[in-house]
């Protein structure tokens, strides 16, 4: 017997520390049954005019109601390219087993439990990539989904029917809510249709951070400018100037959030509700949704849900008593409560994610796909690596719904380390957001990534906390309706971003629905932090702070539309005495490269931010003229090479110069100025007075816009003697016009690096070790590992000498016997899935189970150990893509990688050796490993070169053209093995051309001139 809720809560996912929301679109009005939009005369606008003129054309716009306050954009035409491509079917979780075992465990206390059926076949949802309307792609989405289940389930639910078993048909994914018996469970396993079955789990979830003082809102919103009533964060990512210079503040888009509920009544948010009809009128149907049914309207006895929404639509007044604490305070927003108090159901959050595909009113009843939210806020999720929402959030990202969530924060039992990013935010078609304070420092709590499969994440940062781990973001409490208060947390940081999608889509309504590009422009226009901690090379994106700390008014800049050739009056339309409203526009044939065919489009919203623009296509037709010119043209860097760059005439549509930087114009003939401009120049102009004909040489030369750090990388070489230090000078300078931020360090490089490619005198030579057939092989299967294997000798490493090793599937050696390993859990060493005592001559996810075989034995006459991979494929990759290495224990402490036939590296991999995930020496990492077939790498143990130098700064700042010096100090240090010696000095900046530079560092250390040895004497 089928019922439409199940009351019980069952499953529960913990929020990281503070929830976040669901952001949604501009839609229909949710009362309405039929949108009612602008409606505009002429429909479209088309002209032909010769080069170099401009003309002028009226549009008449008449509104559904009074007051008709029409805004218009300006858009460029629709691409006629596909949306890009996400998932395009909803994803299973991963289980080892087909019966999740612990629906046993559940069913054992109450004799049944509530579980998930999921069947094999799963809707195809790749159409929807290339539906460029909002309301149809929603309704595509839905009837694909709606429909495949229906077909698809039916023989299931008569089971089900047959057996009396409760349940509740979903369509989000292609699966089946059950209440029954571990037999029941066991019994629909069998089916063939069914992938899987999946018990529910549960969560605890912290409280929320204690309020801070309720005394003056300015100070409590404004540590660092009392008084001020806009909040330190929202100056900080600089909203407040997008909505002062731009005129943008998120109208016409709707946003929503799945957290703990929303206060509906509080003052910062009553307005912009979009079940708010005005006059006192109320509507929560399509704006509000309580898995449980019984909230009829928006509540939240949590706090939490009401502080995110906040962040993201909040309102203020401009005075201390309402500050303005949300990002985009023009947008409206609906919510769906997820979480009730401190426990999120699972079952509540994957119905929740379905209601927000097609909202409904308050009875469950007519869906509306059209009424879905755009951008997906969610500040809760568990720990890292785990895929169960995966489904749901393909589904989203199918409907053009954009979904952010947090990183997740660190607490007593997951503290803040590389790798412990919570899951769904660690998920590839997601942003996760993570947390920074007012300096831009990660805070104390943020969690890190990378990702259990080596990707970078998270993908950008946020405010979170004003200072590390004080204080926190003001936004709206429950207090009472006009109360704030401090939260921290990566919940807070979240619903910034969340605001600021809204902020984008509000600026330039043609990314709506478009995550590529706009993902793209988070990350291009975020404010770099460069940090290496958790592996990767310097320069960003990381695996601390993502590409960097949001940039809302760069961000909003880039996006915001403007179509040089058609101009539309700054104050917008004139209203007239009947409610309707004249726009007039121009369209100039003086600002475009050439004769042709020009199409552009005219947003218009309503006074109603619900609804869906109205369209104007705009045709402008140049035609040629007689005696043309013909202006041609290069641009170039300083350094004379080509530069990929855009030309026109200054305030012109520009074109792309080709890859050799040819740029040519069609001008009407007379005085111009030409503009260019590129990607990390400064732009340029050059003044021209084009004749009829061919104006041909006309360059351009762009300036670099960026830091540039000016070190020179030759080896540092020196001979230290007993007693003596040398101090040597390494000129440093920032060539560029950007200010340079840099970091040095000498990083402990216990063992000297050769390679046989190197040409240098004393380089090793490549010479593979051919093991006899009785050589042992080993059986690992795939994150498998071999214990107490014979090294056949006494090897030193470290300060232990070591007779046996450990051997892992995955590239590795140990000499610790790991916790609970699983294979490589990061890119690039640390490799914590050991910790101690590791070499690694090709840390990848490799399965020997598949192929190939893991060899080892003693040879030259019992002085070197041989470890060999042979034709070992990797668990992911193609059976036929395989890889052949060695590793080479010497007696006399050297190690030895060779590398006979590789396939493809990949970003997952890295070479190198540890001591401890605080201590050790990375030779490469990412999918440019510096290898190739036939080549031999040697680490010669020597003294730590940490013991014997030292740099100075570790840090600092140079502005444009300004000379510093680091102080680089070598002392004695007593040799242990013959050298020469060697280290490096590692500077990190943001320069993007070099944004890692290593200076060489090589020393000959000369023996103490005496010893002596002191007798110990034995009572």
């Amino acid at each position: 017997m089928a019922h439409p809720r199940m009351h019980r809560r069952i499953a529960q996912l913990a929020l990281s520390a503070a929830l976040v929301l669901i952001a949604s679109a501009p839609s229909a009005a949710p009362h309405a049954s039929a949108q009612v939009g602008v409606a505009a005369e002429p429909p479209a606008v088309s002209v032909s005019l010769p080069l170099g003129e401009q003309i002028s054309r009226t549009i008449r716009l008449s509104g559904p109601g009074t007051p008709f306050s029409p805004a218009v954009y300006e858009a460029q035409e629709v691409p006629t390219r596909s949306l890009a491509a996400g998932p395009a079917q909803v994803a299973l979780p991963k289980q080892s087993q087909r019966l999740d075992a612990t629906i046993a465990d559940k069913a054992a206390a109450n004799g049944q439990t509530d579980f998930l059926v999921f069947l094999r076949d799963q809707a195809d949802l790749s159409a929807a990539y290339g539906i460029r309307d909002w309301a149809a792609r929603g309704r595509y989405v839905y009837t694909a989904l709606t429909a495949h289940a229906e077909r698809t389930q039916g023989a299931l639910r008569a089971d089900l029917a047959a057996r009396r078993l409760a349940y509740e048909p979903l369509w989000i994914v292609n699966a089946v809510r059950v209440r029954g018996t571990t037999a029941d469970a066991a019994a629909l396993a069998g089916r063939a249709e069914v992938a899987l079955l999946r018990a529910s789990r549960t969560f605890a979830v912290p409280p929320p951070v204690a309020p801070q003082a309720t005394t003056a809102a300015d100070d409590r919103c404004s540590p660092d400018a009392p008084g001020n009533p806009v909040c330190w964060n929202i100056r900080h990512i600089g909203a407040d100037r997008a909505w002062s210079d731009f005129g943008v503040d998120g109208g016409g888009v709707t946003v929503a959030n799945l957290d703990t509920g929303v206060s509906f009544r509080h003052a910062a948010l009553a307005s912009s509700y979009r079940g708010n009809l005005g006059g006192g009128r109320l509507d929560h149907s399509y704006s509000w949704y309580d898995p449980q049914g019984s909230q009829q309207a928006p509540a939240d006895t949590n706090g939490h849900g009401t502080h995110t929404m906040g962040t993201i639509a909040g309102q203020g007044d401009g005075t201390a008593s309402q500050p303005s604490v949300g990002v985009a305070p023009g947008a409206r927003w609906i919510a769906a409560q997820g979480c009730d108090g401190f426990l999120c159901s699972e079952f509540d959050l994957m119905s929740a994610a379905q209601w927000l595909l097609a909202p409904t009113d308050l009875s469950g009843q007519n869906p509306r796909p059209d009424l879905r939210p755009m951008i997906v806020n969610n500040s809760w999720g568990g720990a890292g690596g785990n895929d169960w929402y995966a489904g749901y959030t393909a589904a989203w990202r199918a409907a053009g719904i954009f979904p952010v969530f947090a990183a997740g924060n660190a607490e007593s039992s997951r503290p803040q380390a590389c790798g412990t990013i919570s899951s769904p935010g660690d998920y590839a078609d997601v942003v996760a957001v993570g947390a920074t304070d007012r300096d831009d420092r990660v805070t104390s709590f943020s969690l890190l990534g990378p990702t259990a499969d080596g990707r970078t994440k998270p993908d950008v940062t946020a405010p979170g906390a004003y200072t590390t781990s004080q204080i926190g973001i003001m936004s709206a409490s429950i207090t009472d309706n006009t109360s704030y208060r401090a939260l921290q947390g990566t919940s807070m940081a979240t619903p910034h971003v969340a605001g600021l999608v809204a902020l984008l889509w509000s600026a330039n309504p043609a990314l709506v629905g478009d995550y590529d590009a706009t993902y793209a422009l988070l990350r291009e226009t975020a404010v770099g932090i460069s940090d290496t901690r958790c592996g990767g090379a310097p320069g960003t994106p990381n695996n601390i702070y993502g590409a960097g700390r949001i940039d809302a008014y760069t961000a909003v800049a880039r996006a915001r539309v403007d179509v040089p050739w058609l101009i539309v009056p700054p104050g917008g339309p004139t209203l007239a005495a009947d409610g309707s409203a004249t726009l007039n526009v121009t369209l100039a044939a003086d600002r475009v490269p050439g004769p042709g065919t020009y199409r552009a489009r005219l947003q218009v919203f309503s006074g109603d931010l619900g609804q869906a623009p109205t369209t104007v296509e705009v045709v402008m037709n140049v035609a040629p003229i007689a005696g043309a010119a013909v202006v041609s043209g290069r641009v170039l860097s300083q350094e004379g090479g080509p530069v990929a760059a855009t030309v026109g005439v200054e305030g012109g549509l520009g074109t792309p110069t080709d890859s050799a930087g040819n740029y040519t114009l069609t001008l009407k003939p007379g005085s111009h100025t030409l503009a260019a401009s590129a990607l990390s120049y400064m732009p340029g102009r050059r003044a021209v007075s084009a004749a009829s004909g061919a104006n041909s040489g006309q360059d351009i030369v762009l300036p670099p816009d960026q830091a540039r750090v000016s070190v020179a990388t030759q080896t540092l070489s020196a001979n230290l003697t007993f007693g003596n230090d040398q101090y040597v000078a390494v000129p440093l300078a920032n060539t560029g016009t950007r200010t340079l931020y840099y970091t040095a360090e000498t990083p402990a490089d216990r063992f000297s690096l050769w390679r046989s490619d190197s040409g240098e005198p004393g380089a090793p030579a490549y010479s593979w070790v051919d093991l006899p057939p009785e050589a042992p092989a080993l059986t690992l299967g795939a994150d498998g590992f071999a214990e107490e294997i014979p090294l056949g000798l006494s090897f030193p490493l470290y300060s232990y000498v070591l007779t046996e090793t450990l051997v892992t599937a995955d590239g590795m050696l140990s000499f610790d016997t790991p916790y609970g390993y699983r294979g490589p859990s990061s890119r690039c060493l640390p490799a914590d899935e050991l910790g101690f005592y590791t070499i690694a001559p090709l840390r990848a996810d490799l399965d020997p189970s598949r192929g190939g075989a893991v060899r080892y034995g003693t040879v030259n006459s019992g002085q070197t150990f041989v470890l060999s991979y042979e034709g070992v494929p990797r668990d992911d990759g193609p059976a036929g893509e395989t890889y052949t290495f060695q590793a080479l224990l010497h007696n006399d402490g050297r190690v030895v990688f060779q590398y006979k036939e590789l396939a493809q590296t990949t970003t997952a991999m890295s070479i190198g050796i540890q001591r401890t995930p605080w201590d050790f020496q990375q030779i490469g990492c990412g999918g440019t490993l510096p290898v190739h077939d036939g080549l031999a790498i040697e680490l010669r143990p020597q003294v730590s070169s940490a013991a014997w130098m030292q740099v100075e700064p570790a840090e600092g700042a140079l502005a444009p053209g300004q000379q510093a010096e680091l102080r680089l100090r070598l002392s004695w240090a007593r040799p242990s093995a013959p050298g020469p010696y060697r280290g490096q000095i590692r500077l990190s900046s943001n320069d993007p051309l070099r944004p890692a530079v290593s200076v060489p560092v090589e020393v000959s250390i000369a023996p103490a001139p005496h010893e002596y040895a002191l007798p110990t004497v034995r009572r």
